[in-house]
C-alpha cells in the first residue's frame, strides 16, 4: 500500500516501484553497512550514530519524619514532608534493619529522614485489571546533625578501700539500648557476673520469645511489651540460678542488688480523634478546663511525631534506684526492697528469715532466729558493719547463705514501664550510697544545673552528683548512669520549678505510691 498521500501522475510500474523500495533506498542513503551489502559506494559517508533509547525520569528522594520504626518486626511509618497520609516502611526499606537504638541512626521517633519513594499497584478485588497504587518508603536514612541518646558514668569508693559496684551500658541491637547498676557487697565476684551476663541473658530470652510466635508483624504492641518484660524479669531469676551454682563451687558467699532500664522504641500508639462538636444548647456551654486540656493531649514520646511511642522497662531488686527527669521534677520509678515493708515483711517471715533494727535504726534481714549471729546482733555484741550476712535490703542476686535453706532472699525483681512523654529529658540510675544522703529532688536539682544551665555532658554530670553525696558525707561506694535523652531540649529555668528547692521526694514517684 502507498505511504502518505498519493504520489504525483506517474507510470503504474515506476509509483508501485518507488512506494515498495523507498523504505530500503532510505535504509541504504543513511548506513554504511547496507550501503556496503546493496553494492553502492560508501566513501565519504558519515557513520550515523543509533538514537537511544528515552530515558526513564529519576526519582528524587524525598524528606520526612519518622513516627515509628519497629527494630524488631523491621517496619514503620514517615510523617511525609508537605503533609498527607502517612507513608509505610515495609521490610527492608531502612538499611539499619533490625539495629533500633535510640537514635537517628536507628530511626528514633522524630528523626528526620530522606527516602526514595516506590509505588506499590495492588490488585482490586473490585474490577478485574485494575488495582491500587500505594507509595512506600525505601533506603530511610536519617538526615545529618540530629541528637539521640548520650550517656555517662561516674563511680567512686567513697570511704571504702575497694569499689564493688559493677554497670552495664550497651546498645541491645532491635531491643534499644540497656543501662544497669549492680551494686555488690562482700566482694565484687557477684556483681561482676551480673553486670557481664545481662545484657545476653535478656536479648536470648527475647529472642526465644519472638521464635515462638512466627509472624511478628500480626503481634499486637501491648503482646509485645509484655514479652519484653518477661525476658527483663526472667533474666534476673536464671542469672541468680546460674551465679549460685557457680559460687557454691567456688565457695563465694558475696552478692549483688540491682537495677536494669531499658530503653526501647518503636511502639505505635493510635491517636486520639477529636469528638464530633455537640449539638443543640450543649454546643454553647463553655468546656471545663480540665476537659479540654485532656483532649489537647496525644500519646507520644516525641512532640513532632505523636503516635509513637518509647517505653522505659525498668527492673530491680534490691535497693538501687531509678529517678526520671520530667521537666524540673525528680520522678522515682522504682521502689527500695526494705525488709520493714509489709509485702517484704510477710514474705521474709513466711521463707523463715526475721527482721530487726542494728543499734544505727537501719532494718536488716538475716537468718532465723536460732543463727548465732542473729543472738549476736541482738545482744549487741557485734558491730553491725560485721554482720555480713544480715543485710539492709531483702532482695538481691547471690548470698548463697540467704537462699538456702531458707529462701529468704528473692533475685525475683520487680518491674514497670513507662511510656515516656515529650517532657521527659533525662533518666538517672544510681547506688544506694548516693540516696542516703541525696533526695530524688536533689538529684533532679544538680542535674538540671549541670546539663541544662552549665552544658556539661552525661559524664560530667555523673561527676557532679557523685561529688555532691561525697561531700554530703557518703562513705559507701558511689556510681552514677545519667541517660540525656537528646530529642528533647532540657526544660529552662523558669519552667515549672519544683515548689521545694531540693525538697526530699521519697514519697513522690510516678506511679503515686
Amino acid at each position: 500500500p502507498a505511504l502518505g498521500p498519493a504520489p504525483a501522475p506517474a507510470p503504474a510500474a515506476a509509483s508501485s516501484a518507488t512506494t515498495a523500495t523507498a523504505p530500503a533506498a532510505n535504509a541504504s542513503a543513511s548506513s554504511p553497512a547496507s550501503a556496503a551489502a546493496s553494492g553502492l559506494p560508501t566513501v565519504g559517508m558519515p557513520p550515523v550514530q543509533a538514537t537511544p533509547p528515552p530515558e526513564k525520569p529519576k526519582m528524587s528522594r524525598r524528606f520526612g519524619t519518622i513516627r515509628w520504626y519497629n527494630g524488631r518486626r523491621k517496619c514503620g511509618s514517615v510523617i511525609p514532608q508537605g503533609g498527607g497520609e502517612d507513608l509505610f516502611i515495609p521490610a527492608q526499606g531502612a538499611p539499619n534493619g533490625s539495629q533500633a537504638p535510640p537514635q537517628p541512626g536507628g530511626l528514633f521517633h522524630g528523626t528526620r529522614v530522606s527516602f526514595m519513594p516506590l509505588s506499590l499497584k495492588r490488585d482490586s478485588h473490585c474490577l478485574p485489571g485494575q488495582g491500587v497504587t500505594e507509595t512506600v518508603c525505601m533506603d530511610v536514612r536519617p538526615t545529618p546533625h540530629q541528637e539521640g541518646l548520650q550517656v555517662g558514668v561516674a563511680s567512686d569508693a567513697g570511704a571504702k578501700e575497694g569499689n564493688d559496684d559493677r554497670i552495664c551500658a550497651t546498645d541491645l541491637q532491635e531491643l534499644g539500648f540497656l543501662a544497669g547498676v549492680f551494686d555488690g557487697h562482700r566482694g565484687h565476684s557477684c556483681a561482676d557476673y551480673v553486670a557481664k551476663n545481662m545484657p545476653t541473658t535478656i536479648l536470648n530470652n527475647f529472642r526465644a520469645r519472638m521464635k515462638k510466635h512466627g509472624n511478628l508483624l500480626k503481634l499486637s504492641d501491648s503482646k509485645e511489651t509484655d514479652d519484653i518484660a518477661a525476658s527483663v524479669t526472667d533474666a534476673f531469676e536464671q542469672i541468680d540460678k546460674a551465679w549460685l551454682v557457680s559460687s557454691r563451687k567456688k565457695e563465694l558467699l558475696d552478692g549483688s542488688t540491682g537495677i536494669v532500664a531499658l530503653l526501647c522504641h518503636g511502639f505505635e500508639v493510635p491517636l486520639i480523634q477529636e469528638s464530633n462538636a455537640p449539638l443543640g444548647c450543649a454546643a454553647m456551654w463553655p468546656k471545663p478546663k480540665e476537659s479540654v486540656e485532656k483532649e489537647k493531649r496525644q500519646p507520644g514520646t516525641v512532640a513532632k511525631a505523636l503516635g509513637g511511642v518509647a517505653k522505659l522497662f525498668v527492673a530491680w531488686a534490691g535497693d538501687c534506684r531509678l529517678v526520671l527527669l520530667r521537666g524540673r521534677h525528680g520522678m522515682r520509678i522504682s521502689e527500695d526492697h526494705k525488709p520493714n515493708k509489709n509485702s517484704e515483711r510477710e514474705r521474709i517471715k513466711k521463707a523463715g528469715g526475721m527482721i530487726l533494727q542494728d543499734t544505727h535504726g537501719t532494718w536488716r534481714v538475716g537468718p532465723r532466729a536460732d543463727n548465732r549471729f542473729a543472738r549476736e546482733l541482738q545482744k549487741g555484741k557485734q558491730d553491725p558493719s560485721k554482720m555480713k550476712c544480715f543485710l539492709s535490703t531483702c532482695r538481691g542476686f547471690g548470698d548463697p547463705e540467704l537462699k538456702s535453706p531458707d529462701p529468704i532472699l528473692t533475685a525475683t525483681p520487680d518491674i514497670r514501664v513507662v511510656d515516656l512523654v515529650p517532657e521527659d529529658w533525662a533518666i538517672f540510675l544510681g547506688s544506694d550510697g548516693l540516696f542516703e544522703k541525696l533526695s530524688d529532688q536533689v538529684i533532679a536539682d544538680i542535674l538540671f544545673k549541670s546539663l541544662a544551665q552549665n552544658g556539661r555532658d552525661p559524664a560530667g554530670a555523673s561527676r557532679d552528683v557523685v561529688r555532691a553525696a561525697l561531700g554530703a558525707g557518703t562513705r559507701d561506694n558511689v556510681t552514677a548512669i545519667v541517660m540525656r535523652l537528646g530529642w528533647t531540649p532540657p526544660p529552662t529555668a523558669d519552667s515549672n520549678p519544683p515548689s521545694t528547692e531540693g525538697e526530699a521526694s521519697d514519697s513522690l514517684n510516678i506511679f503515686g505510691g
